[in-house]
């Protein structure tokens, strides 16, 4: 669920043609993105996989890759078990899978009848590989096992040595560093998993694997993996994955939230009292299973997410077999009976013994709150669900919920779909899925009824019509062509919520025209036996169409099924077939380096004269054989176009004069700020970096350079270099914190203190003002910008619902801060400004949280008349997608982010578009 809603809803915060695979951010490109662009295989079919039983599929990916799906390379049936079937028949067919198998780790193997799954992990050198999964298919037959399918991603070409450069001490202190919003993160805890391969083309990248848990103040849930370059200590990867004694067994009676009565099976305990806690399970006597309840008693939901159920945490209890009272308010009773639901489905219907498949313990963690509020969430967190109240109604009352969530930890334990973009959104569409359908079931709605597909539309209690209530619609009708979003990174995790009720509409159709019981199977094989971690909408596809194959169904039904996947528009290379945009791409398919670093400027391009430069990681650079992070910089309308990258060396956060460009470099050494010419042109050469301190954010004008000093110990101090080459501390006070450096026309202003404070300093003088914002106790400033005469800043909320607005104040005079009228309190915008122009891009509250009203757009005014307070706002683009992170530059020339298509890509226009009308 999610921050204001659920996170079933999305989460406020990890497309289209698959493969440019990125260099360095190993895998997933997030964002530019690999669920979105960086899915190799399957999408370069030359067929469609399902059309040829006898195809491997080919690819012309820069990264090597295996064959995505194979079918029909072996007709002989194998001796010994469905795994050792599997390895012969990769090492019988190594010049097709080119992975020798050795290099793969029997995870685990799955049966149903005379049919297998295997699935390997592939390694390089002992260490494994991100997202690297292949599932091979095999059924008895002659004695032995007959393959007769594979699927998945393995990767070919890994040259990368598996020794690190960097400690993962020291990888873990530069995450907290570099990393976005992990500062931010309340209740913080670290675990660390090791090192990890992630791909690119120039044989993999080495990376130190963490795990931060906790929470934001917002209400957002964090499950943040962090992978740290281990080569170079930059941040190659980071996307949040939350996607939420003795006793003799009982029955009780629970009183559920809308006041009707059940039959609960409870424990009672030795001294008479009784616990949520059932017994009665098939999985008990086997492995002692248990479905367990409890109630956290409004303790702060960050220090209950991740890990196991600490003891200060008790499970529900009542003096009698009767639960109510607090027991209903806090949602257990529903909690403990819906739980019951969604296992003996799995169980009955399925045939999966519990969450994990293993008849594992199921807990469940009633009544968490935010900041002593109602926590709006609820949440699988890797080894339970946890739950919160929306508008007093506690989330787990919603059957679709909990069997949501808990299928969340289904899919984490067969496909391990990752929580990013394209997979990400196939997390969320089985979710939605088998909620539903249990729903639906329990509840007796046929799926005719246009309300069979509502998701979370009993959360309301009653208050609300179910079409008012409900948070998504599987019969929502939307198609990837003209409706996947390639949302940002930092939003819904790359709109895994927004994206997902494509896919999802697909299956629910195939639900409505086959056998219901039938179609729960076909899902339910998919991610268990072909889905893999980096799996995308074609994947679900594929996946799906040989699940039914495996499962001998009609041609009738196998002909429902392709059309509910044409009807979506999932077909071969659909990313590629939709949107348009009317300005000039700069940058294309690019993953912004702000989604993933902190204190990066949250615009598309930096802009000096008709000088542009791009900070990313993506194929701009990597197609060039460079680094993982780089930068693009040009000149508008002119090529050639110059690639600052460094092997072993992030490159990003670039600042242009009319006489350099300068930028941070992040090695395994250290963290420093370089330059090369205006242009790009010539050698990188240092300007500062002290080894006893890491240098970020650096802003450039006549030969003045301003930059953060951060110390070990976690002082970040203002430093100003003049052109002269003196240095002087701006901020010599102890235990400075300071960000969101600006500097123009000889001023320079930063965030300070605690973030709730406005420094402007005047070079010339030496002088500086400061202004301490107003607002609730977790405002921030998070975005400065100067003009030649006054600073504006946005300001932003992060208590509960999280909203911004922007400032503004006379450079002379701070005291005369103002906020602007227009535009008013948004969600989560970017902006840009000069003397003559205020851009901004913002999305609705709803939007971040997975149900957007549309593409946000760019609009733009003349500065005098957003000072003036006129809401006088026109386009810069008629763009079909979104656009974001707006940059100015001279006259009406800008450039922004543009979602067009399955693609981000920084556009530009040397005029705005007014009126798209």
């Amino acid at each position: 669920m999610s921050s204001a809603r659920s996170s079933i809803a999305g989460s406020p915060v990890p497309r289209g043609r698959r493969p440019t695979a990125p260099s360095g951010t190993g895998p997933p490109r997030p964002s530019s993105r690999w669920g979105r662009s960086w899915k190799p295989g399957a999408t370069l079919l030359a067929a469609p996989a399902w059309a040829d039983d006898t195809a491997a599929a080919q690819t012309t990916d820069p990264v090597g890759v295996a064959p995505a799906m194979t079918q029909g390379l072996d007709k002989t049936a194998r001796e010994g078990t469905p795994a050792e079937a599997a390895r012969a028949h990769i090492e019988a067919h190594e010049d097709t899978y080119k992975v020798p198998a050795s290099d793969l780790k029997t995870v685990r193997t799955t049966k149903d009848g005379k049919q297998s799954s295997v699935r390997f992990q592939q390694k390089h050198d002992g260490v494994p590989v991100f997202g690297a999964e292949y599932a091979v298919q095999t059924q008895a037959a002659d004695g032995g096992q007959q393959v007769t399918s594979a699927t998945g991603t393995l990767y070919t070409d890994l040259t990368v040595s598996t020794t690190p450069k960097l400690s993962e001490a020291t990888a873990k202190q530069r995450m907290f560093t570099l990393g976005r919003g992990l500062s931010g993160v309340l209740g913080a805890k670290t675990e660390a998993h090791g090192l990890s391969v992630l791909p690119d083309a120039q044989g993999g990248r080495l990376a130190w694997h963490f795990t931060v848990t906790g929470g934001k103040a917002n209400g957002s849930p964090v499950r943040q993996e962090v992978y740290v370059d281990a080569r170079v200590g930059g941040i190659a990867l980071s996307y949040n994955n939350i996607d939420a004694a003795d006793a003799s067994p009982a029955q009780g009676t629970g009183v559920r939230v809308d006041g009707t009565e059940a039959k609960l099976d409870v424990n009672k305990e030795p001294d008479g009292s009784y616990t949520l806690v059932d017994s009665t399970r098939a999985m008990y006597p086997q492995t002692g299973g248990q479905i367990r309840t409890y109630d956290a008693n409004r303790k702060e939901y960050t220090a209950v997410a991740g890990g196991p159920v600490t003891d200060d945490i008790r499970l529900g209890t009542s003096a009698s077999d009767r639960f109510d009272g607090a027991n209903t308010s806090s949602g257990a009773v529903d909690a403990h009976l819906n739980a019951a639901k969604v296992y003996e489905y799995y169980k009955n219907q399925i045939g999966r013994d519990g969450v994990d498949g293993k008849g594992g313990t199921i807990y469940s963690v009633v009544n968490v709150a935010a900041n002593g509020k109602d926590y709006a969430n609820a949440f699988w967190d890797g080894s339970k669900i946890v739950y919160g109240h929306m508008d007093g109604v506690p989330l787990s009352v919603g059957l679709d919920v909990v069997g949501h969530e808990m299928t969340h930890g289904v899919t984490e334990h067969s496909a391990g779909l990752v929580y990013l973009n394209q997979s990400g959104a196939l997390n969320e569409a089985i979710s939605d899925y088998f909620g539903n359908a249990m729903e639906t079931a329990d509840k007796g709605v046929a799926m005719s009824d246009p309300t069979s597909g509502l998701v979370g539309e009993y959360l309301c209690n009653g208050t609300k019509p179910l079409e008012e209530c409900a948070l998504r619609d599987l019969n929502d009708g939307r198609n990837a062509q003209k409706d996947y979003e390639p949302i940002t990174l930092d939003i819904d995790n790359g709109g895994v919520h927004y994206n997902s009720t494509i896919v999802g509409g697909a299956l629910w159709d195939m639900r409505k025209n086959i056998d219901s019981k039938l179609a729960d199977r076909i899902v339910y094989r998919s991610a268990q036996n072909y889905l893999t971690p980096l799996s995308g909408f074609t994947d679900m596809r594929t996946a799906v169409v040989l699940a039914a194959r495996s499962l001998n169904v009609s041609k009738a039904d196998l002909a429902v099924i392709t059309k509910a996947f044409d009807d979506h528009g999932i077909e071969t290379d659909w990313e590629k077939k939709g949107g348009t945009h009317d300005g000039t791409t700069i940058g294309a398919d690019v993953l912004p380096a702000y989604e993933v670093y902190s204190g990066v400027d949250e615009q598309a391009a930096q802009i000096n004269g008709d000088v542009y430069a791009i900070s990313h990681g993506d194929a701009i650079a990597w197609d060039q054989g460079s680094a993982a992070f780089g930068i693009t910089v040009g000149r508008f309308g002119k090529q050639p176009k110059h690639e600052l990258a460094q092997k072993d060396a992030y490159l990003l956060d670039p600042s242009l004069d009319d006489d350099r460009i300068v930028f941070t470099r992040i090695t395994a050494d250290g963290i420093g700020i370089y330059r090369a010419g205006d242009k790009g042109q010539g050698a990188i050469k240092k300007l500062v970096d002290r080894p006893d301190a890491d240098e970020t954010e650096p802003v450039t004008e006549n030969g003045a350079l301003a930059y953060i000093s951060t110390t070990a110990d976690g002082e970040q101090d203002v430093m100003l270099r003049k052109a002269d080459g003196t240095t002087v501390d701006l901020t010599p006070e102890a235990g400075t914190k300071a960000g969101h450096l600006a500097m123009k026309n000889g001023q320079i202003a930063w965030a300070g203190g605690d973030g709730t404070y406005v420094y402007v300093h005047d070079i010339a003088t030496g002088t500086t003002q400061t202004k301490r914002i107003a607002g609730f106790l977790f405002d921030y400033v998070s975005d400065i910008q100067l003009t030649s005469d006054r600073v504006f800043w946005r300001e932003t909320s992060g208590f509960l619902i999280p909203g911004s607005k922007f400032m503004s104040a006379p450079l002379d005079d701070l005291s005369k801060a103002a906020k602007l009228r227009y535009p008013s309190s948004v969600y989560a915008a970017q902006f840009s400004v000069n003397d003559e122009y205020f851009a901004y891009s913002t999305y609705d509250l709803w939007g971040a949280l997975g149900a957007w009203n549309g593409p946000t757009k760019v609009k733009v005014a003349r500065t005098a008349d957003v000072l003036a307070g006129l809401d006088n706002y026109s386009r810069v683009s008629c763009s079909s997608g979104s656009q974001l992170a707006p940059s100015l530059g001279d006259g009406q020339r800008v450039a922004w982010l543009d979602t067009t298509a399955a693609a981000t890509d920084v556009v530009t226009r040397g005029t705005f578009a007014g009126t798209c009308e």
